[in-house]
């Protein structure tokens, strides 16, 4: 038979098999199960974006967090749902197991700060006439291991903005109120939880609303805000920013405090010196963009570098002494572009990175037990993925989070087939695949590195049990096993196709299986290459009108 008989009969062949078919010939689109996940590239201590946490997240800001002393987080703000849970304003999240849950009613207004009390209870405020259902002013008390949430006497007459626990269990509130338990008290007042007294810190009023508060190891209460002025009699002209001592009522200036702007944030360092953060350009007189750090033992002001451009509205601590200020703006000025927030070491005096920051505003920061941090806003992404304003970074990266599993399946021999897996997480990502345990040689199959492990010419030793341990710069991971059984198939050698032109056999010879051949063939699949010179079932390496010829005497042979 020459090239002319054999493409003549070619034609014929396809002729009769076209005419099982009730549909046009359409093109074969192979679908990959791979997730598509983008890589970011390696930072400095495997530092990465922690998948999960923001999926769900809330409905709208969040604007303060704290940590139990369990590691559960405690999440208030302007939110009517967390993590797909109603829970009004305030919910309680475990960053094991992802879980979110509520606070009985919650609050009926936005919660702007958080304490914990040294029992264990939970001091929340903000702008609120309940909480839990109990009447409470702006202010209330939460009971982790009763869920009972009680009032701190008749609470403030206005919002507050800020809370501090002092050594000995009071609470020191700060707003922008008139009244703090029936007693005059304008914008700052202490608490006693355990009697429910409130009491005035002096007897004259602050000029303006007080926004954070910060506890030294002296036992001293730094207070920053718009306030400026003489704040009680007879104490010195103070700048947006005061220090305030519990056991003699004194209030002192902090040199000539912050200028133009007011202050937002405070956090102390493990040395005790305070850090300031507010969208002013000087403090104590010293140039200081946006943040800068204050001794009370020396009172000396200092800048934190070159500061940041951008209004800092939190600050954290990490473990290690660093410093995390959170905000909003592009923080160019630390030496990169980096939206919202920055890290800071104070030994080096040098700023970096946190990934490449959020998209919006950071109002609120926690550092968990273990160094982690969760931060919260009113942000939808974080390093690039999407969030609904809360989200969590690690300093020590985990493991790829694997997010396709090898599948299971059994396949007629001779066939082709192959198993996929894709993760989640900081890249560059490699794979090795394993059978039984061992490592598949590339020499044996050069898939055996990729995230898709290819199979073909199918054969009963390629049966048995595969994994794939995927691997980064900051650890590794195993999927799940998948055990591939390789059977001997009547039909094998025709039956390539599911319903659909999906590409597997489904035991059956239909008009899918010669849809599904002739796509791969004119697309040049190697898996099209099943015959040589004269029909014969020897593949020759090369697609001719053999290749087909063979297939459909197969396929019109039957099972």
């Amino acid at each position: 038979m020459n090239n002319s008989d054999a493409m003549l009969s070619t034609t014929r062949i396809v002729a009769r098999a076209l005419a099982l078919l009730t549909g046009r010939l359409r093109p074969l689109v192979l679908a990959f199960a791979m997730g598509l996940v983008g890589t970011h590239a390696v930072q400095a201590q495997c530092e990465a974006w922690v998948r999960g946490i923001g999926t769900l997240g809330t409905n709208d800001q969040v604007r303060a967090l704290l940590v139990l002393p369990g590691g559960d987080v405690i999440v208030g703000g302007a939110f009517t749902t967390a993590g797909g849970v109603s829970a009004n304003r305030i919910a309680r999240y475990n960053p094991t197991t992802g879980v979110w849950s509520t606070l009985g009613e919650g609050t009926s207004g936005p919660v702007s700060s958080l304490e914990v009390l040294p029992g264990g209870d939970v001091i929340v405020a903000g702008n609120f006439s309940t909480a839990g259902g109990v009447a409470a002013n702006n202010i209330a008390r939460w009971n982790p291991i009763t869920g009972v949430w009680s009032a701190l006497g008749s609470g403030t007459s206005d919002r507050i903005f800020a809370l501090a626990v002092m050594p000995g269990g009071d609470v020191m509130v700060a707003g922008d109120f008139m009244t703090a338990g029936g007693v005059a008290a304008s914008n700052i007042a202490r608490c006693n939880p355990s009697t429910g007294v409130w009491s005035a810190l002096g007897n004259r009023n602050s000029p303006g609303p007080v926004n954070a508060l910060a506890v030294v190891p002296s036992g001293d209460v730094i207070a920053g805000g718009y306030f400026r002025g003489v704040l009680w009699e007879g104490v010195e002209f103070v700048n947006r920013i005061a220090r305030y001592n519990p056991s003699t009522g004194v209030w002192s200036a902090l040199g000539s405090g912050t200028s133009p702007g007011w202050v937002n944030s405070l956090a102390v360092l493990p040395n005790g010196d305070v850090l300031v953060g507010g969208p002013f350009t000087t403090a104590g007189g010293v140039p200081a963009n946006r943040i800068a750090r204050y001794n009370p033992t020396t009172g000396v002001w200092s800048a934190l570098g070159s500061g940041i451009d951008g209004d800092v509205y939190a600050l954290a601590v990490l473990p290690g002494g660093d410093v995390l200020a959170g905000g909003a703006g592009r923080f160019a000025t630390a030496g990169f572009n980096n939206n919202n927030i920055a890290r800071y070491n104070p030994s080096t005096g040098l700023w970096s990175a946190i990934g490449s920051g959020t998209n919006t505003e950071i109002l609120a920061l926690a550092v968990l037990p273990g160094g982690d941090v969760i931060m919260g806003g009113g942000f939808s992404r974080a390093g690039g993925e999407w969030v609904n304003r809360i989200a969590r970074y690690t300093f020590s990266s985990p493991a790829p989070d694997i997010t396709t599993q090898p599948q299971s399946q059994s396949i007629c021999s001779t066939l082709s087939s192959f198993f996929d897996v894709a993760a989640y997480g900081d890249g560059p990502f490699t794979y090795q695949w394993r059978k039984g345990g061992t490592p598949i040689s590339p020499a044996t199959n050069p898939t055996a590195t990729s995230a898709r492990l290819v199979f073909i010419n199918l054969q009963s030793s390629d049966a048995g049990l595969y994994d794939c341990v995927i691997s980064t710069p900051c650890g590794s991971a195993t999927s799940n096993a998948a055990t591939l059984t390789v059977e001997f198939c009547a039909c094998g050698l025709s039956d390539i196709a599911g319903p659909g032109l999906t590409f597997g056999p489904d035991r059956a010879l239909t008009a899918d299986d010669i849809i599904v051949f002739l796509n791969r063939f004119f697309a040049g699949f190697t898996s099209s290459d099943v015959a040589g010179p004269g029909q014969s079932t020897t593949p020759d390496g090369q697609f001719t009108a053999d290749d087909i010829i063979l297939f459909l005497n197969r396929f019109f042979a039957g099972c």
